[in-house]
């Protein structure tokens, strides 16, 4: 008979999350592969998030579960002293599980939102020398080709290796000539699209972020900012930051399940919008293959 609990049962979207559990996929890689580590590290914050969520679900029935394995009932006033310390600790798991799931685990949420902000920094701040580098070597072997034509036979005298050597050179001098590029600051789309124009990979005319995304980034921006340097708590800088945040001064982050999914299809839609930027030169690609900018809040995670 087949077997049906098990690895044999795994559809595709389970035994993927499963297989990056017991084998991280960036753990097999250098840097270089920024697009794939983002996402990645993606969703590895929602899979950590939504396993903690399943986790207090679980826990939050624990008391009952123990009754049923003790045979016993916490109402019962002839309850030994023994069983009834045993389900005092179970009341306590519960009534946790239960609080946090009540008040939308709101540090689950910022655990995951402070992953996937870093991840954005990443992405944008590996992406552009990469590219910069690409178009550095292009333009290099463009030179190059134009010199060995004007100059065929010392061209033929040279080899393979110097031919080498010699673009990197050529690749090395137009590089000193660059602008340094622009570090990440503020929040916002600004914070990216400074240092994205360098390269030619801003937001395009056509293609302009919607200001309720923006809006939402840069909340995020500076909630992360609170979060990870302020003990949650709100301050000046992120008010001025990002002023529609609905905190005043002194108070405590606490990030809803809808704030959740909302800054995280934020932060979702915006990468696959930049790294859809560099892709639509290509003939093949027409605009219906990036993201829907209107419809930004719809790349929420399916399970979030």
């Amino acid at each position: 008979m087949e077997k049906r609990v098990g690895e044999e049962g795994l559809g595709a979207f389970a035994r993927s999350q499963i297989e990056a559990t017991r084998n991280d996929p960036r753990l097999e890689r250098g840097r270089g592969a920024m697009i794939a580590d983002f996402w990645d590290a993606m969703e590895e914050a929602e899979r950590s998030r939504g396993l903690g969520i399943l986790g207090l679900y679980e826990l939050r029935k624990t008391l009952a579960r123990r009754e049923q394995e003790l045979g016993v009932s916490r109402e019962d006033p002839d309850l030994p002293d023994r069983d009834a310390h045993d389900l005092q600790a179970h009341w306590e798991r519960a009534e946790s599980a239960s609080i946090e799931i009540e008040h939308g685990f709101p540090h689950l949420n910022a655990q995951a939102l402070v992953s996937m902000n870093s991840a954005l920094d990443a992405l944008v701040e590996e992406w552009v020398p990469a590219m910069r580098a690409i178009r550095v070597k292009l333009l290099a072997a463009q030179m190059l080709e134009r010199a060995e034509q004007q100059e065929p036979e010392a061209a033929k005298r040279l080899t393979d290796e110097q031919g080498e050597h010699l673009a990197e050179a050529i690749g090395n001098m137009i590089s000193t000539d660059l602008l340094e590029l622009e570090r990440l600051k503020g929040s916002g789309i600004e914070r990216y699209e400074a240092r994205l124009r360098q390269e030619g990979l801003g937001a395009p005319d056509d293609r302009q972020i919607p200001a309720d995304l923006d809006k939402a980034l840069s909340e995020l921006g500076a909630l992360r900012d609170v979060l990870t340097h302020r003990a949650g708590r709100v301050d000046a800088k992120a008010l001025a930051q990002a002023p529609s945040l609905r905190y005043q001064d002194g108070e405590l982050v606490r990030i809803s399940h809808e704030e959740y999914r909302t800054y995280s299809a934020a932060v979702r839609c915006y990468a696959h919008e930049v790294t859809f930027r560099s892709m639509r030169i290509w003939p093949e690609v027409t605009d219906d293959d990036g993201p829907k900018l209107d419809n930004w809040r719809g790349h929420v995670y399916l399970l979030a």
